[in-house]
């Protein structure tokens, strides 16, 4: 029995609002105090387990290389990207529009061609990986600096200011030759970069012809994005128990939206009407009845 006290107004639109941003129906119902208890307190959860999982808890589908001798970022246009879902997401959605961006990277990730084998756009970011000189692997850390060459034809032109990781000896090199880049969403803050065909490079005694690490990924192409095993291994391995944890508390905030939404719809468990006469009452009617 719903509580005739409470104004419901229309309590599907009530339950869509509340799904949408938890507390957003009861708002709409008039019902405040709910309302500010289940905005402040499932959002906080949610964020918190954000935070603590550097932003990363949330995704709707974990993807597999078709090839597993290269990183899913270089998986070829014609090499096949199979995927399931998350099975956390069906509670983390319930949370409304703060997991809506998950879908929409999913539809992106899904339409894009893979391994970017052009560069079209210049690159200004942070690097961490190495020279490849044969078959040794000079480790380094700097900055890299690209141009498109030839029009963006596929090349580029630029430098690389850093350090080796094993020494700190500084390394400044300019680059040029063909850049393949991982592809544009995918959902690790890194980027996959290899550019090959260097010429007149030295680093120290070696002559390296490539160049391979990753760059920064910007925040719109991998919030929320689909991920592989890999990149899901390398948040446990950074986060350790605190990504566990943060996962936990995202999906507690969607189920908890749960209940805020079926409130929003049926109104309290128990309403108003609802209440079982206590002893005192039931024995007092007795008496009355038997004086009558």
């Amino acid at each position: 029995m719903r509580d005739p006290r409470i104004n419901f107004r229309s309590r599907e639109l009530a339950a869509i609002l509340a799904f949408l941003i938890p507390g957003a129906g009861h708002f709409y119902q008039g019902r405040r105090l709910k309302a500010g208890i289940y905005f402040f307190g499932i959002l906080s959860l949610f964020f918190g387990g954000m935070i603590l999982g550097d932003w990363q808890p949330v995704y709707s589908q974990v993807a597999y290389a078709a090839r597993p001798d290269l990183p899913l970022q270089m998986q070829p246009q014609d090499a096949p990207v199979s995927t399931r879902y998350s099975i956390g997401y069906a509670a983390q959605v319930l949370v409304g529009l703060p997991a809506v961006p998950s879908l929409i990277q999913q539809s992106r990730f899904s339409s894009d061609a893979g391994v970017v084998n052009t560069l079209r756009t210049s690159i200004h970011s942070d690097f961490v990986g190495g020279f490849m000189d044969g078959g040794s692997f000079i480790p380094v850390t700097g900055h890299v600096t690209l141009s498109p060459q030839g029009g963006g034809a596929g090349a580029g032109e630029g430098q690389f200011q850093g350090v080796t990781t094993r020494d700190d000896e500084p390394v400044s090199v300019k680059l040029s030759g063909p850049v393949k880049l991982g592809r544009p969403v995918f959902g690790s803050p890194r980027r996959e970069f290899y550019m090959s065909g260097l010429k007149g490079v030295a680093v120290g005694a070696s002559t390296p012809t490539a160049l391979h690490g990753t760059i920064s990924r910007s925040f719109k192409d991998w919030y929320q994005a689909p991920r592989d095993s890999a990149e899901l291994d390398r948040l446990h391995s950074k986060l350790s128990q605190n990504y566990d944890i943060a996962c936990v508390f995202t999906w507690i905030a969607g189920l908890l939206n749960l209940m805020a939404i079926w409130d929003a719809f049926e109104g309290p468990a128990y309403g108003y009407g609802d209440e079982k006469p206590d002893e005192d009452e039931e024995a007092g009617d007795g008496k009355e009845e038997a004086v009558t």
